[in-house]
């Protein structure tokens, strides 16, 4: 079996079917893009697998047990700093994660508070969107997570910062994990990726590695994108 399986799910939410028959797997030691166009439903995949969705139909597994809160213990999903009060320091956000993960390691938040070049003591009401980015990374990346789930973590910030992110993703990326992650920056991404995963009228249309897609089809993703989705 594949460390993560999803088969035959369907969901509806506000009375909007969202998926009726979604089928793809993903295997550790990846790190796979899911592209598609917006509202197509990249992040309710992500809520899927986190086990923040409700009340879908079908089967999810993780590391060959159903998805439950069990298997939560094993997702990190991209924070979202606006459940936070503006007036919390970047220390008060890591100290929630820090409390409430079992699996949250102080030494890998500090040295990636030291490489994003963060304040502990700033609030959240003085950093810009690029350094909230940066602390939302720091929490995420933080636990020790067999499944890392980024929505969207490049969005509207700057070229420095996504350089900075993009890195850290490297230099802290686990083989026994596996990363998910969205983003339009398509470019800036080809080069970590292992696999993409197209997502198109409720499906997955196109799975595959960027390796066998430059070798067979010379596309990059954006070209890729394109012809899928065009």
């Amino acid at each position: 079996m594949s460390f993560v399986e999803v088969q035959q799910v369907s969901y509806r939410k506000g009375g909007k079917e969202i998926f009726k028959n979604l089928n793809f797997n993903l295997e550790k030691g990846r790190i796979i893009a899911l592209l598609g166009e917006n509202g197509s439903g990249k992040t309710t995949i992500m809520r899927l697998l986190s086990g923040l969705a409700l009340n879908w139909k079908g089967k999810i597994t993780v590391d060959n047990a159903e998805l439950s809160y069990k298997t939560k213990n094993q997702v990190a999903f991209l924070v979202d700093l606006k459940d936070f009060s503006k007036e919390f320091t970047v220390k008060q956000v890591l100290d929630f994660y820090r409390r409430f993960y079992a699996d949250y390691s102080e030494k890998r938040a500090q040295d990636l508070i030291v490489f994003m070049e963060l304040d502990v003591n700033a609030k959240l009401k003085t950093l810009s969107k690029g350094q909230q980015e940066k602390v939302a990374l720091v929490a995420t990346l933080a636990c020790k997570a067999a499944i890392y789930l980024l929505d969207e973590p490049l969005s509207g910030i700057d070229l420095l910062t996504r350089e900075k992110i993009i890195q850290s993703l490297l230099r802290w990326f686990e083989e026994d994990s596996l990363l998910l992650i969205t983003t339009h920056q398509m470019a800036e991404i080809e080069n970590i990726v292992d696999e993409v995963m197209i997502l198109k009228d409720q499906e997955i249309v196109l799975h595959q590695s960027i390796e066998k897609l430059r070798e067979e089809r010379g596309l990059g993703l954006e070209s890729l994108y394109r012809e899928v989705l065009g």
